[in-house]
């Protein structure tokens, strides 16, 4: 049987001007059955079409913030460095993904991302405009497989039929997070302190976002592995 090759999207590194990706998306890839591709950072959108035209699915991988003009706000201190290159990538990468129907994965910024492009908006920085009386970590210390908060599962949403469970412990690292849901999307799983932690699209053939690093913990975690295999399962059919 031939394995679905999955497109990634790109890192891009200021200071020594080079495109990478951590080894982790494509090793969790290939333990769930996919054979990983890294997509170009720098491409018209036709010739990046050329090139997702032979992926079966796209991972929109984790990375830096997502510039704020893109979801109608101006940019607070807090908010980190942005890419713009890769911003448009990206969005073009979506455009091209939603047209072709084909499954789509978000981890971290991917989650984010996914909803910026489809209307809604992000907390520029979780610790200046969310307030809560349980501050968790999400942008924890400890390393990248410890387990650092809960995540609450939504009944009969696309990762409550992935993992069977109500609810699972995840790792965290980021300083941005989903704040207005897309109209189109649908809440999977929030955080103890209710910010939204997992999110899909109903009707599409695959569509999820996770906020927290499952290709950190696939190696230890039934669970993080089973996200992968019901991503790259669904790149099959």
């Amino acid at each position: 049987m031939r394995k679905p090759i999955i497109g990634l999207t790109p890192q891009y590194d200021y200071e020594k001007n080079r495109v990478w990706i951590g080894p982790n998306y494509p090793e969790a890839v290939r333990a769930a059955g996919g054979v990983p591709v890294l997509l170009p950072l720098q491409a018209t959108k036709e010739e990046l079409k050329t090139a997702a035209d032979v992926c079966d699915g796209f991972l929109f991988t984790g990375g830096p913030d997502i510039d704020p003009f893109r979801f109608g706000e101006e940019t607070i201190r807090q908010c980190g460095v942005v890419v713009p290159v890769r911003d448009k990538m990206e969005e073009n990468l979506f455009q091209i993904a939603m047209e072709s129907n084909k499954p789509i994965l978000g981890i971290c910024r991917g989650i984010q991302v996914l909803n910026v492009f489809l209307g809604g908006t992000l907390y520029q920085d979780i610790p200046a405009q969310f307030s809560s009386k349980l501050p968790l970590a999400h942008s924890q210390q400890s390393g990248n497989s410890v387990l650092t908060h809960s995540v609450i599962i939504k009944e009969e949403t696309l990762l409550s039929r992935i993992l069977s469970k109500e609810s699972i412990k995840v790792n965290s690292f980021h300083h941005q997070a989903v704040r207005d849901l897309a109209p189109s999307l649908k809440t999977a799983g929030v955080s103890p302190d209710s910010l939204i932690e997992a999110l899909y699209l109903p009707g599409h053939r695959f569509f999820l976002g996770v906020q927290w690093h499952p290709e950190h913990l696939f190696y230890t975690s039934e669970d993080a592995l089973n996200i992968f295999k019901a991503f790259v399962n669904a790149c099959i059919g």
